[in-house]
């Protein structure tokens, strides 16, 4: 296929501005609980990370109440890729560097155990959400970037290294398209439908006797001797701990965690449905698919094979919303798979994710509060691991313990809740990744 060759995907009519997710699972409203004046402890934030957190309280014995400013899932735990990887945004070689090969590695396990905890939960709730190690292709937009993908493999240690290198000639064994120039495999990583995962996470907390109280918000928390006083949008309640499970959504109610957690917008597009035999092609297998780029795209078959899901960063001189959106999404889908000339885009949604500026997750419980976030686009198996273990923390249970633990959530003067930087930031990425895309379509 010539690489300058692109498909032209057309919109819609009736463009839906939501997740395709939601449609597709359903969701019957809940009735909701009465607020509970006393509890042991308060979580803020109903997605993967606080229900997790909750599930593991309610397990062990503590009264806990879960509060959420909108829809419980109706931020990132029902916007996203439904990609359940074990690789953090750090390599092990700059870890180790930062850390010694010890922590590197322990850091590198710990991402293997939330997929792994992921799918011990799926099961032990009986969660029918198409859990399955599909696999994952992280495609390199350049020989450059491959070598770079090579480099940092042959630094893992052995009994840790998993992936393995796809060269350019190889590269439609795994995804049929012209853009990318081979690539890394990873076996291990999994795929999930994101709205029935956490449907299944909400009624099973529901079912320990946990009230998830929705638009609800949590507004202050004062700290006495005997515990907290916890302000909601409807009351107050007492509770010995809080936990913050905010991620990208986080506000004031912390500042001292706002200033800290660099929130980036994602946004997604879905196909109208497709001949199955054409998504096999495109993706065989398939698998979860990333690239290199910086503001990188992901996409992946839907569950029922008819349909492609792509998600991408957008840069800040690009459309934000709407149509607009939805139309340059449509191009970068059409430029990565060519073969979906003609094909419909029924659906358009955004979403926040959270990011730590050394790009590693946080957890921590420091006095009365606690919190887990900032997993920098691994959110289904991180928030589900990390909030079980912030759980546990806030539980006085030993085996709380990770190696993320006591290292540094740092911040930057410049700043202080308002993420400024961040779009010219993101405009500098995606020149570069102009470039690429552009030298590419000329080779």
């Amino acid at each position: 296929m010539n690489r300058g060759a692109r498909g032209r995907l057309r919109l819609a009519d009736d463009l839906h501005e939501r997740p395709w997710w939601r449609e597709d699972a359903g969701r019957p409203a809940p009735p909701e609980p009465d607020l509970p004046a006393t509890v042991d402890v308060v979580i803020v934030g109903a997605g993967y990370t606080g229900l997790s957190a909750a599930l593991t309280l309610a397990q062990s014995g503590a009264r806990v109440a879960v509060f959420d400013s909108g829809d419980p899932g109706d931020g990132a735990s029902g916007r996203n890729g439904g990609m359940v990887g074990d690789r953090l945004n750090v390599s092990w070689r700059t870890l180790a560097r930062r850390y010694g090969a010890g922590r590197a590695t322990a850091l590198q396990q710990e991402a293997r155990s939330a997929v792994d905890y992921v799918e011990r939960l799926t099961v032990d709730l009986g969660i029918d959400c198409g859990f399955a190690r599909v696999g994952r292709f992280c495609a390199a937009a350049s020989p450059a970037h491959l070598r770079a993908m090579r480099r940092e493999l042959e630094a893992e240690p052995e009994d840790l290294r998993e992936g393995r290198i796809i060269p350019p000639g190889e590269t439609a064994a795994y995804v049929d398209s012209p853009l990318y120039h081979g690539g890394e495999l990873i076996e291990t990583v999994g795929c999930i439908h994101p709205v029935r995962y956490h449907t299944g996470l909400l009624e099973a907390v529901r079912k320990a006797g946990v009230p998830v109280l929705a638009r609800t918000q949590v507004l202050a928390s004062e700290e006495d001797d005997d515990g907290l006083t916890v302000e909601t949008g409807i009351g107050f309640v007492r509770a010995d701990r809080m936990l913050v499970c905010t991620n990208g959504y986080t506000d004031m109610l912390e500042p001292n965690l706002q200033r800290r957690v660099v929130p980036v917008t994602s946004a997604m597009i879905a196909t109208g449905e497709l001949d199955p035999d054409l998504v096999a092609r495109l993706v065989p297998g398939g698998r979860m698919i990333t690239d290199s780029f910086h503001l990188l795209h992901y996409f992946r078959p839907s569950p029922d094979g008819r349909r492609i899901l792509l998600g991408h960063r957008p840069a800040p001189f690009h459309p934000q919303r709407g149509r607009r959106l939805a139309a340059f999404l449509a191009r970068r889908l059409g430029e990565i798979l060519p073969a979906l000339d003609g094909a419909t885009v029924t659906h358009c949604w955004q979403g926040r994710l959270g990011f730590s500026f050394d790009f590693l997750p946080k957890i921590g419980l420091v006095e009365r509060t606690g919190f887990a976030m900032c997993y920098g686009g691994s959110g289904v198996a991180m928030a589900s691991w990390l909030g079980h273990k912030l759980g546990q923390k806030a539980a006085g249970d030993l085996a709380g313990r990770t190696a993320f633990d006591d290292i540094d959530f740092p911040a930057r003067f410049y700043h202080r809740g308002t993420p400024w930087f961040v779009p010219p930031a993101m405009a500098v990425l995606a020149l570069d990744d102009w470039r690429h895309r552009r030298r590419r379509r000329l080779t």
